[in-house]
């Protein structure tokens, strides 16, 4: 057993050295979207793959948000799923319905930041009320939110209701998903 906690030990020691370099991250960054760049060049990873390694992406942004509220600032909200919900149906229902057919790609950002106004106007509305409240009210104030906006998303049909929104095209690739960028009209 003292083995294992030395070499434990020995490897969290050389990974704080190695994050702690202050060339660390933006290589690691510069690493990982050529590694996109080829990916989708050169077709060595399946488009199946790809969408995991999105859906990772995604995943790993909500559990950064998750981290900042639950971890640093110390408050217990669970309502991060219903403000994703809320931005991603707002970015939807701008590039299926409102965007004419052919600018989509390129209105592409454009949807992603009205999703995101979107998300954050209906948080500064739950703000409001919930101000004063801590801990455990905290989390039940957003956890009720959350199953609102679930109720609400699957019972308009504007919406799709259950099945969720349909017609939408694929507007990104792992490229363009790990750099910013949109997908290339064609």
């Amino acid at each position: 057993m003292p083995k294992f906690s030395s070499a434990y030990y020995k490897l969290l020691t050389r990974w704080q050295m190695l994050t702690g370099n202050k060339y660390f991250w933006p290589v690691f960054m510069i690493a990982g979207l050529a590694f996109c760049m080829a990916a989708s060049a050169f077709d060595f990873l399946d488009l199946y793959l790809q969408l995991i390694l999105i859906y990772v992406g995604i995943n790993i942004i909500l559990t950064v948000s998750l981290n900042l509220i639950n971890g640093y600032m110390g408050e217990f909200s669970v309502g991060h799923a219903g403000f994703m919900a809320i931005g991603a149906y707002v970015a939807s229902l701008l590039t299926v319905h409102v965007f004419p057919s052919g600018a989509q790609n390129l209105l592409f950002p454009l949807a992603i930041l009205a999703g995101g106004i979107g998300a954050a106007l209906v948080g500064f509305l739950v703000a409001i009320p919930s101000f004063k409240t801590r801990g455990d009210y905290l989390a039940i104030v957003t956890l009720a939110f959350c199953m609102i906006v679930k109720s609400v998303l699957e019972n308009i049909d504007a919406v799709g209701g259950p099945r969720g929104l349909l017609g939408m095209e694929k507007l990104t690739t792992l490229r363009g998903f790990f750099s910013g960028q949109r997908l290339a009209s064609g």
